[in-house]
């Protein structure tokens, strides 16, 4: 049986779900967490399972309340590596919100459309956060505005 190249290849990935994680860790760590549970009753079980997840959420929900920013700290830190990284990135304006982003060394280049926010290296539409590319050209067109 052939596994679809959608399931496991960054490349094929939908863009909806904005992850761009190939791995299954969340199950894991719930599975890790409910071994205590899993010898009890089933209804014992159960209670026990629903009263830890009642927890969790009120936990996460008490820290989002907390956070002051517009952006949660996971992803503010991606977004400053990538605007850290944008450095070596030059954007040649190309028409209406249309750039190339051409790197300072290699000369490897990408096309940023601001309107759609889309990149060709797709890393804007699959994570929802801006690409090193996409910062350049951003940054630029601020700068100049």
């Amino acid at each position: 049986m052939k596994i679809p190249t959608k399931s496991w290849c960054k490349h094929a990935f939908s863009f909806y779900p904005k992850c761009d994680v190939v791995m299954n860790n969340i199950s894991e760590a719930f599975n890790n967490t409910i071994l205590v549970a899993r010898d009890k009753h089933v209804l014992t079980m159960c209670e026990w399972i629903k009263s830890y997840l009642m927890n969790k959420n009120a936990t996460l929900r008490q820290k989002v309340d907390r956070w002051g920013q517009r952006i949660m700290p996971k992803p503010r830190y991606r977004l400053d590596k990538e605007v850290e990284m944008s450095g070596n990135w030059t954007p040649i304006w190309s028409k209406n919100e249309i750039w190339q982003v051409v790197h300072i060394h290699n000369k490897h280049s990408f096309i940023v459309d601001v309107s759609k926010k889309s990149c060709t290296c797709n890393i804007w539409e699959l994570v929802g956060i801006p690409c090193r590319h996409a910062v350049a050209a951003l940054g630029y067109r601020q700068q100049k505005s």
